[in-house]
């Protein structure tokens, strides 16, 4: 009987150093589930701040392709005033030189707005890289923050079943113990029985 009580008592501190690593090991989600979410949180700070420099990169584009437009028009009015002087220097030979200085001044004027005109097409194109950069970065950090909620949704989950699988646990160690409890208590009165039978043999054998 005592051998029995014994493993009894060894199954139950089985029970419980197991009871006590489902502990720890649900601690461990728990910290890995709070680490996702931290991440996640990370994440859209991110996702917000691209599409806030996305924004203002639109914002610098449209004012350069609305000057763009314009100096192209006033190209185009100086060269029409260009082939006017040319046209007018055929009929009028007295202002030959004065149209030819007017005719040069003009293409050195189409040249300094072509050269500006190429700097600002230079800088909206290296505005739409960025642009298309940011876009780039956004959809990246959109996939990130995706695959960390998913990730944070299934430690959640196993969280959630490791949280039912230590309360069956400490349900079924709950009645062990009380089935223990109830056996050590009888195995007491079973020796305190024997103990009181041996006593009172013992007296009527020694005539006590």
């Amino acid at each position: 009987m005592a051998d029995q009580l014994r493993v009894e008592r060894a199954r139950a501190e089985r029970a419980e150093a197991s009871r006590k690593a489902a502990v720890v090991r649900a601690d461990a989600l728990e910290d890995r589930a709070r680490k996702a979410e931290k991440q996640s949180r990370d994440l859209r700070t991110h996702l917000d701040r691209l599409a806030a420099k996305l924004a203002t990169s639109g914002e610098e584009i449209e004012p350069m392709r609305v000057e763009l437009r314009e100096t192209k028009s006033e190209r185009d009015a100086l060269r029409s005033t260009a082939e006017s002087a040319t046209s007018a220097a055929d009929s009028a030979s007295a202002q030959l030189a004065e149209l030819t200085e007017r005719a040069d001044a003009a293409e050195r004027e189409r040249d300094r707005l072509r050269n500006e005109r190429d700097a600002l097409t230079e800088k909206s194109t290296f505005y739409e890289q960025a642009a298309k950069e940011a876009s780039a970065s956004l959809a990246a950090a959109s996939s990130a923050q995706v695959a960390a909620e998913q990730q944070f949704a299934e430690l959640q989950a196993t969280l959630d079943a490791r949280h039912e699988e230590f309360r069956q646990e400490r349900n079924r160690l709950s009645r062990e113990n009380e089935r223990l409890e109830k056996q050590v208590a009888q195995l007491q009165a079973e020796l305190e029985s024997a103990r009181s039978g041996i006593g009172g043999a013992l007296r009527k054998r020694f005539g006590g």
